[in-house]
């Protein structure tokens, strides 16, 4: 089988809705390193698959400037958000983040 030339992959991905608020809140839990964990929050009229959060969240810090994303396992980014309650399962994102003061 042949693989898919990027390009054509990225195609394929959801594009990444621009008019969407996203809100985040440091935790009081260490992400190691000098970074906390923050909790993302969505509108929750619109759940959103992880990927989309991930991506949404990922493009609010960068155009915050003030803190910048922490790369975490995908695992980690998961069970954290889990931890927030299945009712919240598409409106939140647990992510690490190292702020500026």
């Amino acid at each position: 089988m042949a693989l898919l030339p990027l390009a054509l992959l990225a195609a394929c991905a959801a594009p990444v809705p621009r008019d969407v608020s996203v809100r985040h809140v440091e935790s009081t839990e260490t992400a190691g390193d000098g970074a906390r964990w923050h909790i993302f929050l969505f509108d929750p009229s619109e759940p959103r698959d992880l990927d989309t959060r991930i991506a949404l969240a990922r493009r609010d810090v960068a155009r915050e400037g003030r803190c910048r994303w922490v790369e975490r396992p995908r695992s980690e980014i998961v069970a954290r958000t889990q931890e927030q309650g299945e009712r919240y399962a598409g409106t939140v994102l647990a992510a690490a983040l190292r702020c500026a003061a």
